[in-house]
């Protein structure tokens, strides 16, 4: 008797959802099609939310079959502006550049915060991808991702080269921003990951300090924390050639001005996420690392405003950008919680892992802006590594005299509201 191909479908679409429902249900770190499940801890605000990108996928606890693009579907991608041509790499010192592009452990990291659904995202869009073909990265870090921009846009024009992380959204809100990070298939290898929620690691935070005894009672500082859903991807890659392992992290912190503590806790959570992450897989301490994103926190603000009407001589470093750079934040700086909250103080923090910018590295000093806008312009993009050797960095595309005829982006020669960074770094 011939089945007809009608009931065929109605079993495949039976088998797809069993499949669904085992992946959920029994955890470890197997493969469903070419999803890879990753690890789950949601009391430490780790949860099972990164996927590779496969032709079978699991969004929370539903599976959905996604195809692969045709090559009519793909993006049409333009040749990049002038502009974006011209930016070149500059080495950092006591690097040679002939060493540097055969040293076998050099790889390519590019971080960019790509204005979400915004203005005309359809005509940005092919240019944003313009860009990354034209730097060519082997990592690939983007902030103010929706669903539907990785769904729709990103994984469909990557997937052929690279390996998509996502920041999943937890009540799946089509429209939430978030991270997401692309990862050379042929280069690299994604062994683990993890979805870090700042919202749920600073509810451990504060049970740690006593809020479920009564102990510790800022109640304000608890509320701000637990209201902001801000999130980071970690990843731990192998080299396929070497076999060495480094972990990469793309991030977006929390983008208000006026709660300038609520970025300074996040700093300090992730730093200790980062931690945990090495202790739980059982990494060399010494491993590489490099943390890329959207900090939205400045290197160093030397103009008084609102938010902060008095600055110190020399100015004032946010204290997201000086906890993570010089590992302490003490409890007197303006922006730790115990002075922006009438509640009791949680004290010094003391960040476990130091990080160096790349880019003050390889120029001295932080680039003057990374964004700007009509209403501000500053530096909130910055990648940071440890245990990593700094081999170059991209060049901003202005200088102290000629950043004044740097207008508003986007335009039409700058895709998105942020400057595109990108760093070559060579693991040991």
């Amino acid at each position: 008797m011939r089945v007809p191909r009608s009931r065929w479908r109605s079993w495949a679409t039976v088998l797809v959802i069993v499949v669904c429902i085992y992946s959920v249900v029994w955890g470890g770190e197997r493969k469903v099609g070419l999803a890879t499940k990753l690890e789950s801890n949601t009391h430490t605000g780790v949860r099972k939310a990164l996927f590779r990108f496969p032709s079978l996928r699991r969004r929370g606890s539903v599976c959905l079959a996604v195809k692969p693009a045709s090559a009519s579907q793909r993006a049409v991608v333009p040749e990049a502006s002038k502009a974006i041509r011209e930016r070149t790499f500059t080495l950092a010192p006591g690097i040679d550049k002939d060493n540097a592009r055969e040293n076998p452990g050099r790889f390519r990291i590019f971080s960019y915060n790509v204005l979400a659904d915004g203005p005309r995202y359809a005509l940005r869009y092919p240019r944003i991808l313009s860009e990354i073909h034209q730097y060519n990265p082997d990592v690939i870090c983007l902030q103010e991702i929706t669903r539907a921009m990785f769904q729709n846009s990103f994984y469909r024009d990557l997937q052929k080269e690279y390996t998509g992380l996502y920041a999943a959204k937890s009540d799946r809100r089509s429209k939430y921003q978030t991270s997401a990070m692309f990862v050379r298939t042929q280069r690299f290898k994604v062994l683990n990951g993890s979805l870090v929620s700042f919202a749920r690691l600073s509810e451990d935070y504060f049970r740690s300090l006593g809020a479920h005894e009564g102990t510790f009672n800022d109640l304000d500082l608890m509320a701000r924390m637990g209201a902001q859903d801000d999130k980071a991807l970690i990843a731990l890659l192998q080299d396929r050639n070497s076999q060495k392992k480094f972990v990469s992290i793309s991030t977006h912190l929390y983008w208000n001005p006026k709660e300038p503590h609520v970025k300074s806790l996040q700093a300090y959570l992730l730093s200790q996420a980062a931690k945990d992450f090495l202790t739980r897989h059982n990494l060399d301490p010494d491993v590489g690392l490099v943390v890329a994103g959207d900090f939205n926190s400045l290197p160093n603000k030397t103009v008084p405003d609102a938010y902060d009407p008095i600055i110190p001589e020399g100015g004032l470093p946010s204290g997201a950008y000086k906890g993570l750079t010089t590992g302490v934040l003490t409890s007197l700086h303006p922006d730790h919680p115990c002075q922006r909250t009438k509640a009791e103080c949680i004290g010094d923090l003391t960040f476990p892992i130091g990080l160096t910018s790349v880019y003050s590295y390889v120029y001295g000093s932080e680039p003057l802006i990374t964004t700007k806008t009509d209403k501000f312009s500053g530096t909130l993009d910055y990648i940071f590594v440890r245990n990593l050797k700094v081999a170059s960095a991209l060049d901003m595309p202005f200088n102290d005299s000629s950043i004044t005829k740097f207008g508003p982006i986007p335009n039409a020669a700058w895709p998105s509201d942020h400057i595109a960074i990108c760093s070559d770094l060579i693991i040991p």
